[in-house]
């Protein structure tokens, strides 16, 4: 077995963990790396109905940060929101918190995640009320990632947002100009907006020791004079393109364990470099490598997708509208849950989940409880013994 997050986390997590006092949310998200489908989790027995093969299913950890188990819920997660979206084009909007904000955020995670979607939500939300733009609303998702490709902490947002809205009218009505929306209009509106949040809370929010409420005030008016990254995407022609995209980070988290390799007793991270387009590599501590990773896991409950506009829950009658004006029909439930076993078959997997001998599916026979053994089972030893008897 190669180099994987739960191989780094099952032999360094409790050195690591020495002398340091972690968040809760970082062990129970460690916990899972290294139980995920081991015997910790538990599991089930699948047997063939007619007794020719029995195997061992250990369940997945589920956690939204682990690379190892989450593709199928990348799956259920886009046949969820597909369904909600506007046949029209779409565009793909990025809105980059400055790296001058970075110590503040690792000591104010929750805080910084809610002002900056707040920030970004309410910049769009008032370019788009503006008859000089659209004034019209619109349907839009924020999806918070705080990872550059090297793992390094680099907090933003992408947003997948509707080229055009629902006016008051109940009518469809495209952006006015050509451009959608003009970057420096959206970058100064978004900086000042998080910049007044952060003021705000200025007397709540942890600071560094050596940083004073006067150094923290001068800091938010030098950012106010600086050109913050916004960065506007050539638009989709339905919004399918940037949710595929969204969906391999919304579960799963920040890296996969294809990237990694080990060598010099070091974590080697392969990465596809922004700057130079070429592939690159990041070396690690082991003890390095974790605390990067834990990082960007998400404090426990904090929603790191957020729904607004016509694609949020209480404005189903307006996307309705909106659906109707692209002669789409209204939004109707969301699909039900395809299981694991339709998962495997549909990406060609079938000989996990059917008998070697005569091809039916195997079918669910004994529940394993957490932590238990499986060999100790007494209908597993029993099984195990006839089929010895049979051999002989």
């Amino acid at each position: 077995m190669g180099t994987t997050v739960q191989s780094i986390f099952r032999q360094s997590f409790e050195d690591y963990t020495k002398n340091k006092k972690l968040p809760l949310h970082h062990y129970k998200a460690a916990n899972d790396f290294i139980a995920c489908r081991t015997a910790a989790m538990g599991g089930h027995i699948q047997a063939c109905p007619d007794g020719h093969v029995e195997k061992i299913c250990y369940n997945s950890c589920r956690h939204r940060n682990c690379p190892q188990c989450n593709k199928i819920q990348v799956e259920r997660w886009l046949d969820s929101k597909k369904h909600l979206l506007i046949d029209t084009a779409h565009r793909h909007l990025v809105f980059t918190m400055p790296h001058e904000l970075n110590e503040l955020w690792l000591m104010n995670t929750s805080l910084m995640t809610d002002l900056l979607f707040k920030a970004a939500s309410e910049t769009l939300k008032e370019l788009f009320r503006d008859k000089k733009y659209l004034g019209a609303d619109t349907g839009f998702l924020l999806n918070l990632h705080t990872w550059g490709r090297n793992l390094s902490l680099h907090p933003h947002l992408h947003c997948l947002i509707t080229e055009g809205g629902l006016t008051d009218e109940g009518e469809w009505k495209q952006p006015v100009k050509k451009c959608f929306l003009p970057y420096r209009v959206i970058m100064r509106v978004f900086r000042g907006k998080l910049c007044a949040f952060l003021k705000s809370q200025m007397q709540t929010i942890r600071r560094p020791e050596n940083m004073s409420q006067t150094a923290y005030n001068n800091l938010m008016n030098q950012l106010g004079r600086k050109n913050w990254h916004v960065e506007i995407m050539e638009p989709y022609e339905h919004g399918e393109g940037v949710i595929n995209y969204l969906a391999r980070y919304v579960k799963g988290g920040p890296i996969n364990n294809g990237q990694l390799q080990e060598a010099d007793n070091k974590v080697h991270l392969k990465y596809q470099s922004h700057q130079t387009r070429q592939q690159e590599v990041h070396r690690y501590s082991r003890a390095g490598f974790i605390r990067q990773l834990l990082i960007h896991v998400p404090d426990k409950g904090k929603r790191t997708l957020r729904f607004y506009g016509l694609y949020t829950s209480g404005k189903r009658r307006a996307l309705d509208q909106a659906r109707a004006a692209h002669k789409q029909p209204p939004v109707e439930t969301a699909p039900s849950l395809f299981d694991w076993q339709t998962y495997l078959e549909k990406k060609g997997y079938g000989e996990h989940i059917r008998c070697s001998t005569c091809q039916k599916l195997l079918i669910p026979k004994e529940r394993l409880f957490r932590g238990r053994d499986p060999t100790l089972s007494w209908h597993y030893i029993l099984n195990h013994l006839e089929q010895l008897n049979l051999a002989s």
